[in-house]
């Protein structure tokens, strides 16, 4: 199992098996899995992720005040979104970096 967390503000995550794990909850976090049918999650404020093909990926959003106003959720290689691109939630929606 690949399963990493971390919790630090500026945390970086990494993973290049398939089916990797990564979850952050530390302010400015990025995370990145390269291989395919990941998991990617993080309630961090300003997160950033990428992944490959068939990963999905789960990012807090927040208002202008820091508070969670939700998540942006979206799995690559559907509804247009690419791998090894880095993404961040606004709008509701994961959004090219």
């Amino acid at each position: 199992e690949k399963l990493q967390s971390a919790s630090g503000d500026s945390s970086k995550l990494a993973a290049s098996g398939d089916y990797s794990q990564l979850a952050a909850s530390g302010d400015y976090s990025k995370l990145a899995a390269s291989g395919h049918y990941s998991v990617i999650a993080s309630s961090a404020y300003r997160a950033f992720a990428k992944g490959g093909d068939g990963t999905w990926i789960s990012l807090a959003e927040f208002d202008s005040d820091t508070r969670c106003i939700g998540f942006a959720t979206g799995c690559i290689g559907k509804g247009g979104l690419l791998p090894d691109v880095w993404y961040r939630a606004a709008g509701g929606k994961l959004v090219a970096a």
